[in-house]
């Protein structure tokens, strides 16, 4: 039964870290996803008591029966980290992280591994099944990017490292990849991040260079965290006055010299967003061709402001027509699901998702979202366009978002249905469906929320 759910295909997403640079990540099918997800899970609790506490991330919570959330812990062990040089003033910090740590993770070593354990045969042979296929495919390998779970399994990959700075009586703090280790002297920093090194080669890992540094001890707090940002956080969710006034200082500094800090920047339109101040809209739209790695954020706070500020959504619908935006197909994607949740259509909003949609070139998923606006615009002279496109497709994905977006077209006969429901048994549910008659078909789901 669970070759059913090996991975047939997978489609790799490229996800801006800044304006020059993408990490994949990786979209698996329904069946596939499921299964992996559920293996892992199943697993999860046996793996995390293997796992020291001084690992934050993807830890297991017990009582809940979940992962704890990425970001809260993350926050943790910066809280804890920075309290540990508190307390400790005269340490320095030697920080690194690890070179494309997920696709470089040898699947092999991590499942003998896996094996080790007290584990069901069948979370084992899942896992295994999943991870082998993932892997044979060819544009992709290591671990599946953008799924909490593979975090798991990261972290069990990475134990023999734990083991080998706990054994060096040092005080650590891990996150994924991200390492820091506190001592007060810098050859013996040095030397472990030697050591550690040498180890991960042997798992086929390497540090990265570039972000491998040791920091002296009077700089280690502006490192560890700005504790400006801590206090505006703080103003603000006990509801001081001036809180506001910070952030809007704070995030001029941010923004006052060319391109922000993109972590800051992200900080500021969350925080802009929990108090709806929309002092940060203009400068968004006028900037954010600089900004496809930002898009999701930045879209997620303009939203907030669009019921208001009806000119949002034309400006939004200019950046997806005349913009540098369309080099960057996750942009395109949220501004796609920003138009769509908001009920912008315009004449050359929808001319833009035609051209996306009939370019082969593009990346599924944004033709797909530029079906699906098409579609739920509602306009009935595009029903036949839309039928027509279907009958000519032949990628899968694109079919049922155009199927989906020829019945919310009004374009989409039962007799049409009733057809592909028994010829196409790839639609046949999608078919059985549209063929009920929903008054509303659901948007897709896309986490907006940062």
């Amino acid at each position: 039964m669970t070759n059913n759910y090996k991975p047939a295909h997978v489609e790799v997403i490229d996800l801006p870290k800044d304006r020059l640079m993408v990490r994949p990540l990786s979209r698996l099918r329904l069946g596939a996803r499921l299964a992996y997800e559920a293996a892992v899970l199943g697993a999860a609790p046996v793996i995390d008591g293997t796992v020291p506490r001084d690992v934050y991330s993807y830890r297991w919570w017990k009582r809940k029966d979940r992962i704890l959330a990425p970001v809260g812990s993350w926050l943790r062990m910066q809280r804890a980290a920075r309290s540990h040089h508190k307390r400790n003033s005269d340490l320095m910090l030697a920080r690194t992280d690890i070179s494309s740590f997920y696709e470089s993770v040898d699947v092999e070593t991590l499942l003998s591994e896996l094996a080790s354990l007290p584990l069901d045969a069948w979370t084992i042979e899942v896992i295994s099944e999943s991870l082998r296929s993932f892997n044979n495919l060819g544009s992709v390998w290591g671990l599946p990017q953008g799924y909490d779970v593979s975090g798991i399994l990261a972290n069990m990959y990475l134990l023999p490292i734990d083991a080998l700075i706990t054994s060096r009586q040092i005080r650590y703090f891990r996150y994924s990849d991200d390492i820091y280790a506190f001592g007060d002297d810098w050859l013996a920093l040095r030397q472990i991040l030697l050591e550690v090194n040498s180890a991960l080669r042997s798992r086929r890992l390497i540090l990265s260079s570039s972000k491998t540094r040791i920091i002296d001890s009077h700089s280690v707090p502006q490192e560890l965290e700005d504790l400006e940002k801590d206090a505006i956080s703080y103003g603000i969710r006990i509801r001081d006055a001036t809180a506001p006034t910070d952030l809007r200082a704070y995030f001029d500094r941010v923004v006052a010299d060319g391109l922000p800090d993109t972590r800051d920047l992200k900080y500021c339109l969350n925080q802009f967003g929990r108090i709806r101040d929309d002092y940060a809209v203009k400068w968004l739209l006028v900037n954010m061709t600089q900004l496809p790695h930002v898009a999701r954020e930045s879209l997620f706070y303009l939203a907030k402001f669009q019921s208001k500020m009806p000119e949002i959504g034309e400006e939004v619908v200019d950046l997806l027509t005349n913009s540098m935006l369309s080099l960057y197909p996750y942009a395109e994607q949220h501004l796609l699901i920003y138009l769509l949740r908001q009920n912008v259509y315009t004449k050359k909003s929808r001319q833009a998702a035609w051209n996306m949609l009939a370019d082969k070139n593009k990346e599924t998923f944004v033709r797909e979202f530029a079906a699906r606006y098409i579609g739920h615009a509602g306009v009935q002279s595009d029903g036949p366009r839309l039928r027509q496109r279907f009958q000519d497709e032949d990628n899968t994905r694109i079919r049922r978002a155009l199927l989906v977006a020829c019945y919310e077209a009004r374009g989409c006969p039962p007799s049409l249905l009733r057809s592909v429901q028994i010829a196409d048994q790839n639609l046949d549910h999608t078919a059985a469906y549209l063929l009920k008659a929903p008054d509303r078909i659901p948007l897709p789901q896309v986490k907006w929320e940062p």
